[in-house]
């Protein structure tokens, strides 16, 4: 936790130090309702390659529909075919849109030991929450992570997912996506899956 939020600090510095010099390094926003990978500036991409974070934590920029009050987020892992939650946590903006009259901002995740998943969310302020960890009987040879890469519309009441990360003590795996998550049973047999979802929701 002490990590990512370090990691949130120099990013927010490194904007912030630049910013004076050109407009073009403010934080990036959507200028469309949707969801899409934070597009990273040279500085902020130095910073998560200097902390070896580039391939275990993605940061998604996220621009809601005028109808969305809040954001869940939903982290699975998979039982047997069926998808049990182990973790979630969202931010609100209420019926009376305040601090901010519209949902937007950033998700930033984070994978850490243990299968650990830490995520916050940015959003007129900050909500931070991580996972449990998760104790295999095998020793995991091989794994796969996905993440979101490219922009996607948002639907409301609708969970749209972000990352799926698959684990097994075999030595080969198929390639996946995030939108693997309809389908667990491409999974069968793998020791270890899990998937993170966004939900923007009215209510």
């Amino acid at each position: 936790m002490k990590k990512i939020r370090l990691v949130m600090l120099l990013l927010g510095m490194t904007v912030a130090l630049t910013a004076c010099s050109s407009k073009t390094d403010l934080p990036k926003t959507l200028d469309k309702e949707g969801i899409a990978p934070y597009v990273l500036s040279e500085g902020e991409k130095y910073v998560l390659e200097s902390f070896n974070l580039s391939g275990t934590s993605q940061i998604i920029s996220f621009n809601a529909p005028s109808e969305a009050t809040a954001l869940n987020v939903n982290v699975y892992r998979l039982e047997e075919e069926t998808w049990s939650r182990i973790g979630s946590g969202g931010i609100s903006i209420g019926t009376d849109a305040e601090p901010a009259d519209k949902l937007m901002g950033t998700f930033t995740m984070q994978l850490r030991e243990n299968y650990t998943i830490d995520f916050t969310i940015n959003a007129g302020g900050l909500a931070s929450y991580k996972t449990d960890g998760i104790l295999l009987d095998n020793e995991i040879m091989a794994s796969i992570k996905a993440f979101l890469l490219e922009f996607q519309d948002i639907e409301i009441n609708t969970e749209i997912p972000v990352a799926l990360m698959v684990y097994d003590s075999g030595t080969s795996l198929k390639s996946c996506s995030p939108q693997d998550y309809f389908d667990p049973s491409k999974f069968e047999g793998m020791d270890l899956v899990q998937a993170v979802t966004l939900e923007f929701s009215d209510q």
